[in-house]
């Protein structure tokens, strides 16, 4: 049993936000999965290394072993964090079971096929109303004035949020997942030592913001209850008591974020590849492939969040790699969705991927994307719409990606969307 001694090892630094400013690693990550599916990653920054897995089978087996593989110190991240900052910044991603289901359970009828099937009339008359103004319309900026618009104002819906307060989400969200990137440099950061910022979610003073509106929510749901989310986690009780304050305070702030950066994120990518391969757009608008066929391809080709970290509670053995107690052990998504032991030529994007198992929203165990009914039904919704009223999806000038280790982010996407 090899040890971090003698085990084989990453070639690049995969924590290093410099390495996946222009997009995922994919040679690095091929090699690994041919030679060292599971590889310590050696780190020079005052934090521990950690095992990357990148074979899609051992993502799985480690996403379903949540006793061997915890969650709760740290999900998000691959710095290392000390209990009393792991305690303050708990969401419900970063808990193992059974507390992890009980949390989970107070917000899922909201989040199931049936919760929110009564979205799609608006989100279809939103993407509409949208793509109707730009349609012909010349080259414009994609993410600003299409991608970010629509699952903001669905995540606004179902929280029951003023759609006033978007702006101020989607700066949010922007800065906690962007805080590697120059271009979300927040001198508000600075008025914060390490320390401090270490008891945030997300390491950033952003969260404090988001926490005020979460407050001025649940104030109002306890005098007016309404049929939202925000009223489901105000009323809701766990072992027979409330939620206290930061775990209501940090649920409200894992579904600001998740729920709208990565599908987002996921619409920018899928935008782009029917651009980068015209000839996929026309077998899609030619008919005979289901829309969610097409849906699960951008999914898997855009794979928004590049990993999930997980901590070994015990000596165990993962491939033949001997695991430590302790040990952080990063599961790459985005590497587990080109291997080739599931996907038949998975570096080719195609719009008719009959079997397309991907692990977009993770896969096994019980930490499956809550929103994943929400995100499909977005992106469907919006090929399905562009279908009726573009023959040819343009890229025009900037694609610019986000600085992030952890999500497989668009900032800027110049398109132009030419009819039918």
């Amino acid at each position: 049993m090899t040890t971090t001694l003698d085990a084989p090892r990453t070639r690049i630094d995969l924590s290093d936000a410099g390495q996946w400013e222009n997009g995922p690693p994919r040679a690095e990550f091929a090699r690994l999965r041919d030679e060292a599916p599971v590889a310590w990653n050696p780190r020079h920054d005052g934090h521990r290394g950690f095992w990357a897995v990148t074979r899609y089978d051992d993502i799985v087996a480690v996403s379903k072993d949540t006793g061997t593989y915890s969650s709760r110190n740290g999900v998000i991240s691959l710095d290392d964090f000390d209990d009393a900052q792991n305690d303050k910044r708990r969401t419900l991603l970063e808990m193992d079971p059974p507390q992890h289901g009980k949390m989970r359970m107070l917000t899922l009828p909201g989040f199931t096929r049936r919760g929110v099937g009564g979205l799609e009339d608006d989100v279809r008359a939103r993407v509409a109303a949208l793509l109707d103004r730009l349609v012909d319309a010349g080259p414009f900026e994609a993410v600003e004035t299409l991608t970010k618009q629509v699952p903001i104002i669905t995540l606004c819906s179902l929280l029951g949020i003023p759609t006033e307060r978007t702006a101020d989400l989607i700066r949010w969200s922007d800065l906690l997942i962007g805080s590697d990137d120059p271009d979300f440099v927040d001198p508000m950061v600075e008025k914060y030592s390490a320390e401090e910022r270490g008891m945030m979610p997300f390491g950033h003073p952003a969260a404090l913001l988001a926490f005020e509106m979460g407050r001025e929510l649940a104030a109002d749901r306890r005098a007016r209850p309404r049929k939202d989310v925000i009223t489901m986690l105000v009323e809701a009780e766990v072992d027979g008591r409330p939620l206290t304050e930061d775990e209501y305070l940090n649920y409200f702030l894992m579904l600001v974020v998740a729920g709208n950066e990565t599908t987002r994120h996921t619409m920018s990518h899928g935008l782009r590849a029917l651009a980068d391969h015209p000839g996929e757009w026309d077998r899609f608008r030619a008919g005979g492939i289901p829309s969610q066929t097409a849906t699960d391809e951008i999914l898997r080709w855009a794979s928004p969040v590049h990993f999930v970290r997980r901590i070994a509670t015990r000596d165990t053995d993962l491939g033949g790699v001997g695991i430590s107690a302790g040990d952080k052990v990063a599961l790459y998504f985005t590497s587990g969705n080109r291997d080739k032991a599931h996907f038949d030529d998975p570096d080719r994007f195609d719009i008719g991927r009959e079997t397309n198992p991907h692990m977009a929203f993770g896969k096994g165990g019980p930490h499956f994307c809550l929103g994943n009914y929400v995100a499909q039904l977005q992106v469907r919704v919006l090929i399905e719409e562009l279908a009726q009223r573009v023959s040819r999806i343009e890229t025009t000038g900037r694609v610019s990606l986000l600085r992030s280790n952890h999500i497989h982010g668009v900032k800027a996407l110049d398109l132009a969307l030419h009819s039918a």
